[in-house]
């Protein structure tokens, strides 16, 4: 990590069009004095697109990853609208969407949600189509048919969770989902349902429990009918691995748990989660290299509400010095494993902090849509977004186009003085004529 030079990095220090004088005219970088370094494998590598983002500054997504110079390729969406958002934003938030799909070549893993309210679920397939459709198969990776199903047994009636799993809902719409985009021209589309790390630690190689999550049978429907255009998607957290545990003998620091969590090596947390993935869909489907995504990876600054009281009370494991730490090593990573194939793609968590049932999560990059400031930044950086533009843009190009009109016309004048001053355009002297005479010597013509 390293201090930002002015020029080195303007693009990150200029990220802010409103500081450019270029509101309304998207967002390059957001502001920040910490450089991380380029994104290695950054065509393999995504972020995900929060309701923050969505609802309120859809036209605000950067086109470089914070803290970094390197673009954004791919995004990942939890829906295309939300029901209680109303329609006045909804055609200027997708129209926004398509304009940055077009400009900065992005494609999107579309989502389509499976909830216990079928009827909101119709809902937002119909607009998952209308988004797809817009933007096209050229920028759309993927759809994701449900995400993170297996945690509705612990929030959710039972009814609902039995509906989804023991009779075969999630199937049935999984199908009926890739059927319409098939229909859409999308068939060359990969297609997936988001898990948890959770299903890889209670029954092998999946858990398939009635009444909580039947993954095993799911992998079994979808493979056999889609082959390998169905993609295995998990989630992972080290943030939230319950494994960590504060120092021996101190209630408030946690260097070593930090140590584990916030790595990218190969005895990291994250990274041994994504590993014992890879094992298990190998186990499934006999394949070493089934194309494996990772749909969520990220780190809470501040602290989440949901991460264990004792893991809260250790100030340095949420704080955004350990945020930094995390999100570096993400950027370097290079999505290999020392001994077996790497995920394929991966979606950093996320854009802009965001609300998540009613609670705000800390997870973003940026604090929210009303600043153009990074999370990631030193102690003393002051946004200079905050102070009014000097002068606006379209006169500073007016200026430079009167310097520029300036100086040609007296590089003219110049020119001109000079002619003048030698009493005109130099002569121009004829090429000489040779001679040879009878000898058969050359000698010297003389007009």
């Amino acid at each position: 990590m390293r201090r930002l030079t002015w020029v080195a990095h303007a693009s990150l220090l200029f990220g802010s069009a409103k500081a450019m004088g270029l509101e309304g005219r998207g967002m390059l970088q957001c502001n920040s004095d910490m450089y991380l370094g380029r994104v290695r494998n950054s065509s393999s590598k995504g972020i995900t697109v929060d309701d923050t983002t969505l609802r309120f500054c859809a036209g605000r997504i950067p086109d470089l990853w914070p803290n970094s110079v390197s673009q954004i390729q791919t995004l990942r969406m939890f829906r295309a609208w939300a029901p209680h958002w109303g329609d006045d934003q909804r055609e200027e938030a997708w129209d926004n969407l398509v304009s940055y799909a077009s400009q900065n070549g992005v494609r999107f893993l579309m989502a389509a949600p499976v909830t216990c309210d079928k009827d909101a679920d119709a809902q937002d397939w119909e607009w998952t189509k209308a988004l797809m459709k817009r933007l096209g198969p050229k920028h759309v990776m993927g759809l994701a048919v449900g995400n993170e199903l297996e945690l509705l047994a612990s929030s959710s009636p039972i009814t609902c969770v039995q509906d989804i799993w023991d009779h075969g809902r999630l199937w049935d719409v999984f199908q009926r989902r890739v059927a319409d985009i098939d229909e859409m021209g999308f068939s060359e589309v990969p297609i997936t349902t988001v898990f948890t790390a959770q299903i890889l630690y209670d029954g092998y190689p999946f858990t398939n429990i009635p009444g909580r999550v039947l993954a095993n049978d799911f992998f079994a429907n979808t493979t056999k009918k889609y082959g390998r255009r169905y993609t295995f998607t998990f989630n992972v957290y080290p943030y939230f691995d319950p494994s960590l545990k504060l120092d021996p003998e101190s209630k408030h620091e946690c260097g070593y748990a930090i140590s584990k969590a916030a790595c990218w090596g190969p005895h990291c947390l994250g990274v041994e989660a994504m590993k014992l993935a890879r094992k298990r869909i190998e186990a499934f489907t006999k394949n070493s290299d089934d194309r494996m995504w990772i749909g969520e990876v990220g780190w809470s600054s501040p602290a989440a509400i949901t991460l264990r009281p004792d893991m809260q009370a250790c100030n340095d494991f949420s704080s955004v010095r350990t945020l930094a730490e995390f999100y570096q090593g993400f950027l370097k990573w290079d999505l290999e494993f020392q001994d077996m194939k790497g995920p394929d793609h991966i979606f950093y968590f996320t854009m802009r902090n965001a609300l998540n049932f009613g609670v705000e999560e800390s997870f973003g990059l940026i604090r929210n849509c009303e600043i153009d400031e990074c999370k990631i930044k030193s102690e003393n950086f002051t946004e200079f977004e905050a102070l009014p533009p000097p002068i606006e843009a379209r006169w500073l190009q007016l200026g430079f186009g009167v310097i520029a009109g300036s100086v040609a016309v007296m590089t003219a004048l110049v020119a001109l003085y000079v002619c003048a001053s030698r009493g005109g355009p130099p002569p121009v002297r004829k090429p000489q004529k040779a001679a040879t005479d009878s000898s058969g010597e050359d000698e010297e013509g003389v007009e």
